[in-house]
């Protein structure tokens, strides 16, 4: 019983990452970096930059839509 409480106060405060770096898009992808930066650079993938010094974040629903318009 305490444990079932425990999880229903994490999954409450749950909020999913929309938002990925680099290493997470590639686990999300299982791809290499290189290969996101021919996405990125060939393919157009895109990144989001929320600021000039930031390193490109990856939107998941923008993977989603990549990936799924490669599907044969």
């Amino acid at each position: 019983m305490e444990m079932t409480k425990e999880l229903d106060a994490m999954l409450i405060n749950y909020v999913p990452k929309r938002y990925l770096t680099q290493k997470e898009a590639c686990r999300y992808m299982n791809c290499a970096p290189a290969t996101i930066n021919k996405y990125v650079r060939e393919d157009g993938l895109k990144q989001v930059i929320f600021s000039d010094e930031a390193r490109p974040k990856y939107d998941i629903k923008d993977i989603d839509e990549f990936m799924e318009e490669r599907k044969v």
